[in-house]
C-alpha cells in the first residue's frame, strides 16, 4: 500500500508540474558548457566520486528530487530548490544511493525514459531518441544552477559514442579500482540482492560487450574489465583528450589532490570548476579491502581476470 500511494502522489505531481516542465523544454537555450560523465564499473568508486564533484564544486546535477519525479525533473528542481535544505555530504552510499532529496543521484529513471539500461549502444542510437527533449532537459539543469552539469550512472560507460554524439565536446571522467576488489564486490552485491536486479540473462547491472559467463565469478570479470576496455576504446574514438581517468585508491589516499587534477582538467576544456569551500574536504578515505571469497573462488577469480584481459587484448 505504501508503494502505491507514493506511486499515486508522483503521478498526481507530473500531472501538476507538466504545464511548467513543457513550458522549460521549450524555451531552453543550449547549455553554456560541456557537460561531464563520470563512467567506470559497478562498484568501483563511482558514487564517491559523484558526490565529492558534486559538493567540492558549482556543479548542477540531478538530485533525488529531480529523480523521484522523473517525468518533470526541471520543474520539480526549479520549484524544489526554496524548501529544500543544501546537501552536506556524508561520503556514504547505498550501492550508489546517497541519502537526502538534494543529494547527487544517477537519475536512473530519467534516463531509462530514453535508453534501455544494459546493452552497450553507439551512435547509431540517436535516430531513435528525442534529441531536442534530452538535450533541453540537460541544458535545463545546468541553466539552472548557472553551472556545468555533471552526473555519474555506470550506464554511460557503455554509451560513450552516444552521448558523444548527443552532447559533441562533453567530457568523460571514468572511475577505476583495482580489478579483483571491484569483481570480488560485484559477486559479493548480487549473492545480497543489492543493487538492480539481475535480468533473465543473469546480468547484473551494465553489459559490457563481451557480456556473457556462466557463473556469478566469470561475468563479474568480464564486467570489469570488459567495462574498462569499452571506455578505452570509444573514448579513444571519441577524443583520448576528453578522456580523464581516476584511480580510486589514490582518490582515498590525497582527495584534495585528485579533485585539483580534475579541475585543472576540466578548466582545460573550458569548463569551470569553482570550489564551494562550504565542506572541508576529508584528509583522506579509508580503504578498505573487500572480503576475500573462499579459497577455491578466489583461485577461479585470478585465473578468470587473467582469462578475459587477455581475449580483450587479442
Amino acid at each position: 500500500m505504501k508503494a502505491l500511494a507514493k506511486s499515486a502522489l508522483r503521478g498526481t505531481v507530473h500531472t501538476v508540474l507538466a504545464p511548467l516542465e513543457a513550458q522549460m523544454l521549450k524555451r531552453q537555450p543550449e547549455a553554456k558548457w560541456p557537460h561531464i560523465f563520470i563512467l567506470g564499473a559497478p562498484r568501483s568508486g563511482t558514487s564517491l566520486f559523484y558526490e565529492l564533484m558534486a559538493t567540492q564544486f558549482a556543479f548542477a546535477c540531478f538530485t533525488n528530487l529531480a529523480h523521484r519525479f522523473y517525468k518533470t525533473p526541471l520543474a520539480a528542481t526549479k520549484l524544489g530548490r526554496s524548501f529544500i535544505s543544501r546537501h552536506k555530504p556524508a561520503y556514504q552510499s547505498d550501492y550508489g544511493h546517497i541519502s537526502g532529496w538534494a543529494a547527487p543521484n544517477e537519475g536512473g529513471w530519467i534516463w531509462q525514459r530514453w535508453l534501455e539500461d544494459g546493452p552497450w549502444v553507439n551512435e547509431s542510437k540517436i535516430v531513435e531518441l528525442p534529441v531536442d527533449e534530452i538535450r533541453s532537459t540537460l541544458a535545463g539543469m545546468s541553466n539552472l544552477s548557472a553551472a556545468p552539469f555533471i552526473n555519474k550512472n555506470v550506464m554511460h560507460s557503455n554509451r560513450v559514442r552516444l552521448l558523444d554524439a548527443l552532447f559533441p565536446g562533453c567530457l568523460f571522467l571514468e572511475v577505476q579500482r583495482d580489478a579483483k576488489e571491484t569483481a570480488r564486490s560485484i559477486v559479493r552485491a548480487q549473492r545480497r540482492n543489492k543493487g538492480p536486479e539481475a535480468d533473465r540473462d543473469e546480468w547484473w547491472s551494465v553489459r559490457p560487450s563481451n557480456a556473457g559467463g556462466d557463473t556469478d565469478i566469470e561475468r563479474a570479470c568480464r564486467q570489469v574489465v570488459g567495462v574498462t576496455e569499452d571506455i578505452a576504446r570509444d573514448c579513444a574514438q571519441v577524443g583520448a583528450d576528453r578522456h580523464f581517468i581516476i584511480d580510486y585508491a589514490t582518490l582515498c589516499a590525497t582527495p584534495e589532490s585528485i579533485l585539483s587534477d580534475v579541475a585543472r582538467f576540466l578548466s582545460e576544456h573550458n569548463v569551470p570548476a569553482l570550489a564551494l569551500h562550504q565542506d572541508p574536504v576529508p584528509e583522506r578515505f579509508t580503504l578498505s579491502p573487500s572480503r576475500p571469497l573462499d579459497d577455491n573462488e578466489e583461485t577461479r577469480l585470478d585465473d578468470m581476470l587473467r582469462g578475459a584481459a587477455t581475449k580483450m587484448i587479442v
